[in-house]
Parts: C-alpha cells; structure tokens; sequence
C-alpha cells in the first residue's frame, strides 16, 4: 500500500507576560516532548503573528514549532500540545499547516481535528469515485499484465504485519521491509500506521488488519522496552499505544508470531512487560544483525515465511 502523504502543521505558541528567554526555554520543552511521539520530523521556527485581538501594549512573546507527521497521529500531537499548554498559565497555541493538500487552521479540540481529517477523507473518496469511471478502460486493458506481475506477489490471504516503533528501530525496520517488499510483493505487507487510511479510528483499524495477517512480526530494539510518552510513562503500559495495541491483537487472534531482535537487542523479561503481552516472551524469534550479517539474517527469515507459505 501506499505510503500516506505527510501533513505539515505548524504550532504558534504564545505566552503572556514572558520573556523571550521563557518563551524559548517553554517552545523547547514542548518540542522534546513532540520529539518523542511517532512525528517524523519536529524543528524550531520563527515566531509567528500575535493572535487577533492582541493589543499592541500587551505583553505577548511567541515560539514555532513545524511538524512533519502522518495524518492519522494528528489526534494525538494536538492533544498533547493543548495538554501542554493547559500546564502553563497564558500559554495558548495556535495550529495552521497542510493536510491532503488543504490548508487547514484551527485552535480547537483533538476531536475538531479528527472531524476535519475525516471531512478531507470523504473529499478524497468521491473524488477518486469521480477518476474511476474515466480509469476504467486502462485498467481492463491492463488486466493482463497485472496477472503476470500477481505471479510475484503473496496471495492476498497471506499477509505480513511489521511491528515496529519508530523511536526505537525506524532505520532497521525500514531495510525490514524493503527485503521482504522484494520478496513477497508490497500487496503482501502491512507496516502498521503507514498504511492507516485518513480520518478513521486507528485502534480498530490496527486490530483489524491484525486478524488478517498470517504472520506477525514484531521488532525489538535495545530502546524497546524503556520507550517513554510525553509525560515519561512506559508507552508499552499504556492501552492506547500503537505497538502494544498491535501485539495484543496478534496474541488474541493466535497469530503466528516472530520477534525480530535488533541493534543488538534480547527478549524482555516477562515481568518488564503488562500482563496482556507477557505471552510474547515465549515466542521464538530470531536476530536481524547489521551488515554484513544482515542480508544472511532476511534470507533466514524469508526462507521460514516462505516454508509457513507453503502449509
């Protein structure tokens, strides 16, 4: 599936009755705290204009933050942003940026932004509904050659799912996923919230194309385990984690499961881990090593993918 094209949203952050020194010190704060949510990127700025209604005696500094990150986690960056200003008194913040190709700005709630991305959604699709009719023909003259390209791919009722977080094995995870991409055809792989579509609940989507999958593969990284949010809580003892969502689904679903250790990276201890994913401990799984042992490990793992195939 296609990758989703990324929004940029750029955060104005204002704060009444502080330094510029504050205000760089607080646009800092919140930066760290984007940085370690599932954005692809997170960068200072310039400041942007003083909010409508601002006299020009009030004493207002502003901050900019740019963020580059899927759609489908918008929710949660506007969420912790208005959170993080909420601990702050006089601190509001602003939101502008680029959405599916629409300019979007608002100041409202987590919930406002997710009626929004399902709004561009539905755009999206009558639009798509509206080139279909015109498509139609190539795609018939193309039937053919789909057929012959189709003979590379994995049947659609064996799937790959990839488990991954990004603060932990993005680089790693990605090579992952060409190898087996090469393999098995991109119609075979399921890379968690690169294929969620827009505006749509993430949690049930996940769990869904779980259930779908024939294999589960799970990477671990030697920052697996101690991964932090915002407010520094273990993100694996949170219910609404995109990971330990995913790794519930495969044990619920009796999935089979394959932890891929990397970065030098072993199996959690059982304690370490909430009790709904302590089963994963007893998983065998096997290490995807860096080069020049990591082509040699894929070809291990291509090969047992490929032997579950053909059961």
């Amino acid at each position: 599936m296609n990758r989703p094209e990324l929004a940029e949203l750029h955060i104005e952050v204002s704060a009444s009755d502080a330094t510029e020194e504050d205000l760089d010190r607080m646009t800092r704060q919140l930066l760290s705290e984007l940085r370690e949510t599932d954005v692809e990127s997170a960068v200072l700025s310039k400041g942007g204009d003083a909010p409508q209604g601002t006299k020009s005696g009030d004493s207002i500094t502003m901050g900019s933050i740019v963020v580059s990150a899927l759609p489908a986690v918008l929710p949660a960056i506007v969420g912790l942003v208005q959170a993080w200003a909420a601990r702050g008194q006089g601190r509001t913040v602003k939101f502008k940026g680029k959405v599916g190709g629409a300019e979007v700005e608002f100041e409202g709630s987590p919930q406002e932004l997710q009626k929004l991305l399902a709004s561009l959604e539905e755009k999206e699709t009558l639009w798509a509904e509206g080139k279909e009719e015109h498509h139609q023909k190539a795609k018939e003259d193309s039937v053919e050659s789909q057929k012959a390209r189709a003979k590379n791919d994995v049947p659609s009722a064996f799937n790959i799912f990839i488990s991954y977080r990004r603060a932990d094995s993005a680089d790693v995870a990605g090579r992952i996923y060409d190898r087996l991409t090469g393999h098995f055809g991109k119609s075979a792989i399921f890379k968690d919230v690169d294929s969620i579509p827009l505006g749509i609940d993430f949690k049930e989507h996940l769990k869904k194309a779980v259930s779908k999958c024939k294999i589960f593969l799970v990477v671990i990284g030697d920052r697996w385990l101690e991964a932090t949010g915002s407010m520094q809580e273990n993100r694996l003892h949170d219910p609404g984690d995109f990971v330990r969502i995913e790794i519930e689904a495969a044990l619920n679903k009796k999935i089979r499961i394959i932890p891929l250790l990397v970065h030098g990276a072993s199996m959690p201890a059982e304690e370490k881990l909430p009790p709904s994913l302590q089963k994963l401990i007893y998983r065998n799984g096997i290490p995807v090593r860096s080069d020049p042992d990591f082509h040699r490990d894929m070809d291990r793992l291509i090969a047992a993918i490929s032997e579950l195939q053909d059961k």
